[in-house]
């Protein structure tokens, strides 16, 4: 036999099995992800409503009365009202969204976990996978470990113990997340991938509902919708959950609707193989100036499938993920997606303009507007000022309306009492985050991961 991955003669070693221990804590008896959500009262969801009208209403007269002063700065204004109709349009098109229909489709299913050094979260990944409901007669699980230096592949034997069919790869050293993923791509003989990460989990019916989208022969990819596992640690994580809700129930839903979701995140996300093996080594072996990409995997298989394919998102395929607990770490982690973005806007720019309008406007508008974003900002808190002596109300104003609006959306849709946290990640965006767009094209050649 030939590995089809390195193409080399595979010989065959006999070792002992290891005794089968119970599944780690979290992995039987779990819930359905529904019930992480719970709605407030009818009052309180009909004053939410009532005062998220009035939001919009107040944002709609802002931008409007800002039109009188509109050729004092006319390309400050400009892009505050590019903006706002931006931000506006994303939560008006969510508004019409709907998850793929359960059609009854279920296909031979692989699902891939490629992982380095995750010893505290692989046994419990691998655990919920085999839990989660799909029939396991139509169901693959490949385990890569990518050259680990702690007891993630020990761990991995563990969980095969328990799951015989498991399928366990080796990388003896780090060649990177790309390669785990592409091995399980070719070792697969299943119809769909479902791709997890190491530190996500997925829940009851999950599997079930990803791939029904891609019953659709004009879908490459659905995206799963994925909260954060560890909301409870601190402000930071709370404020991330936050985040991941808004960015998927609005932002990709928005995308979805006319199927040009523009990244299917490693967390949780379902390919059609075929789709997969058509672009496997332009994208296993993708350089960006001169160098091998070593991060952005999810972004960038995602775009190679876009150009000719449709990517929806189901916000009804749910799972969870173990997010930064520490601000360095969430720093690094924000850097290297900021360069992946980079990177891949220069790539997807080429072809995107083919995509329905309304798509392709929303996509150059979101590329364009985050990298002008903070001279907009230092111009507004600094400049004007400092030489005007000018209180910047309707900015600063026109910021906390819309911040509001989505924090209090979250609020309608979660329960969750951490809404407020919103404001959090607003803050540290406009002061911190939103200049990382510069570092990282000045940083475009480094291809270190950053938080290992």
């Amino acid at each position: 036999m030939v590995c089809p991955f390195c193409e080399q003669r595979m010989t065959r070693e006999e070792s002992p099995l290891q005794p089968a221990t119970p599944e780690p804590p979290g992995v039987l008896g779990t819930r359905n992800g529904v019930e992480n959500y719970s709605r407030p009262t009818r009052l309180i969801i009909i004053l939410l409503t009532f005062f998220i009208v009035l939001l919009l209403s107040v944002a709609v007269f802002l931008k409007l009365y800002n039109l009188q002063y509109y050729w004092y700065q006319p390309w400050v204004n400009f892009y505050s009202l590019t903006v706002g109709i931006f931000i506006l349009s994303r939560f008006f098109l969510s508004a019409f969204y709907m998850a793929p229909p359960d059609v009854g489709y279920e296909p031979t299913v692989a699902v891939i976990v490629a992982c380095r050094n995750e010893e505290g979260s692989i046994e419990k990944t691998i655990g919920r996978i085999y839990a989660e409901g799909y029939p396991h007669s139509k169901l693959e699980v490949v385990a890569v470990n990518d050259g680990s230096t702690d007891n993630t592949l020990a761990e991995m034997m563990r969980s095969q113990a328990r799951h015989p069919a498991l399928i366990v790869v080796d990388f003896e050293t780090n060649l990177g997340k790309r390669h785990g993923m592409a091995v399980g791509a070719r070792l697969a003989r299943s119809e769909v991938l479902v791709y997890v990460d190491s530190d996500s989990f997925l829940f009851p019916g999950a599997i079930h509902k990803v791939v029904q989208g891609l019953a659709d022969p004009t879908v490459a990819a659905v995206a799963g919708h994925t909260d954060v596992e560890n909301v409870d640690v601190n402000v930071l994580t709370k404020m991330q959950d936050v985040r991941y809700f808004v960015s998927y129930r609005v932002m990709k839903a928005a995308e979805s609707l006319f199927g040009a979701v523009s990244c299917c995140p490693g967390c949780f996300s379902a390919y059609r193989k075929s789709c997969v093996l058509h672009v496997l080594d332009a994208w296993l072996h993708q350089k960006f100036l001169g160098r091998y990409a070593t991060f952005g995997d999810d972004r960038a298989l995602t775009n190679m499938l876009l150009k000719n394919y449709r990517i929806l998102y189901d916000d009804e395929a749910l799972a969870t993920t173990i997010v930064p607990e520490h601000w360095g770490k969430y720093i690094k982690q924000q850097c290297r997606w900021k360069r992946s973005w980079v990177r891949e806007m220069f790539l997807a720019g080429r072809f995107l303009w083919r995509k329905h309008p309304v798509a392709a406007i929303s996509w150059y508008a979101m590329t364009v507007l985050p990298m002008i974003a903070p001279l907009i900002m230092f111009n507004a808190l600094i400049v004007i000022p400092l030489t005007l002596h000018i209180v910047p109300a309707f900015y600063i104003g026109g910021v906390l309306v819309v911040t509001l609006l989505w924090s209090l959306y979250y609020l309608e849709k979660t329960g969750r009492p951490h809404w407020w946290t919103g404001f959090v990640f607003v803050i540290t965006y406009v002061l911190f985050f939103s200049w990382q767009g510069y570092y990282a094209f000045a940083t475009m050649r480094k291809t270190s991961w950053g938080t290992r």
